[in-house]
């Protein structure tokens, strides 16, 4: 018998919405071992970046994510994550913050903790159940698509 965290996250793999982004190239599914899953974002140089996202408690609870190696199963080597040109993508690409584990995000569940101001500050970036996993996608591929957005300084081997 599945969970019902994994149904409804299969559900909403099933969506439309989220079907849309996979044919458009936006992003496409990796793999899912329960309560991970692999999807990778397109960035606008055609790049793909995998996110690697713990969806437990999906989708009442927000999934976090962190850019993993498919090759190495292991997280992103630093050099390899996306860059910034001075604004927005290094916030939410930042290394520094919980080694990289997580994106500082606000859909992401290791980011909202502490920061209840950004429930005001930005109510569209904040985990929405209902939309689900399309929602955590569609901002990370703005981010890589936007003028903000650089290549890593050592792309994948």
């Amino acid at each position: 018998m599945t969970a019902p965290d994994a149904r409804a996250f299969e559900a909403d793999l099933a969506k439309a919405r989220f079907r849309l982004g996979q044919a458009e190239g936006r992003w496409r599914l990796l793999g899912v071992m329960w309560p991970l899953s692999l999807i990778g974002v397109t960035a606008k140089d055609g790049r793909e970046y995998t996110l690697r996202f713990n969806c437990a408690g999906y989708p009442n609870t927000p999934p976090t994510a962190g850019p993993w190696d498919v090759i190495r199963d292991a997280s992103l080597a630093f050099d390899q994550w996306p860059r910034s040109q001075g604004g927005r993508v290094s916030a939410v690409f930042n290394t520094s913050w919980k080694n990289g584990s997580a994106l500082y995000l606000p859909c992401d569940r290791e980011a909202i903790a502490g920061h209840d101001n950004w429930r005001t500050e930005m109510p569209s970036k904040i985990w929405n159940s209902t939309v689900g996993i399309v929602h955590y996608l569609e901002l990370i591929h703005e981010l890589l698509n936007c003028r903000d957005y650089a290549p890593p300084l050592r792309p994948s081997a």
